[in-house]
């Protein structure tokens, strides 16, 4: 689910962006979810995509209290209870030819998640088979100075123009029983003493 989520991202900021009039001579796969800490020097010098990254993933401990069982039927299914992850999914626009295109990309995006950043099946179509029934949200996300440092050094050093997302609730869930009993209807006391 964490990959069909990000390539899912990376389908619809794609397809935001060759949208725009300003964005007419814009590869088709503009928006590229690659680790932005294995670029090497080389590669760096000549780039012109927005990288994707996840950077952090966490779970959404308020959503832990869902229950584990459901009824179906004359029985009682036990199953483990999904885990709903928040991913945080770093934007860095890395145009090394022109500082202000790098920016201006960053506008775009942050404008995009500002008009649309719930994302659900029924208001976002896509290629995807393997994501369906889903719902999440982005949020920016604003890490401090310190923050930011850190995570940059993580990556290996070198800063892009860059932006933040938290992807909300993201959820994980195998089917899979773990036990099945039949549903206590009555029950019968019985006073006889031996």
């Amino acid at each position: 689910m964490i990959y069909q989520s990000l390539s899912f991202l990376t389908e619809q900021v794609n397809a935001y962006l060759q949208t725009l009039e300003e964005n007419a001579d814009l590869p088709e796969k503009f928006v590229v979810l690659k680790n932005v800490a294995q670029l090497t020097e080389q590669e760096s010098m000549a780039l012109d995509n927005v990288f994707i990254t996840l950077v952090n993933i966490s779970e959404e401990s308020t959503m832990k209290n869902i229950p584990n069982y459901k009824q179906e039927g004359g029985s009682t299914i036990y199953r483990n209870a999904p885990v709903y992850l928040n991913m945080y999914v770093l934007f860095s626009s890395c145009v090394t030819k022109s500082y202000e295109k790098s920016l201006s990309y960053l506008s775009q995006i942050v404008a995009f998640f500002q008009g649309k950043n719930t994302f659900t099946n029924q208001n976002s179509p896509t290629l995807n088979e393997d994501l369906n029934n889903f719902k999440f949200t982005l949020d920016l996300f604003s890490p401090t100075f310190e923050q930011a440092n850190y995570l940059w050094s993580t990556l290996g050093g070198k800063q892009f123009p860059h932006v933040l997302y938290r992807m909300r609730l993201v959820e994980v869930f195998r089917d899979n029983r773990t036990e099945s009993r039949g549903i206590i209807k009555e029950i019968e006391l019985n006073n006889s003493i031996s």
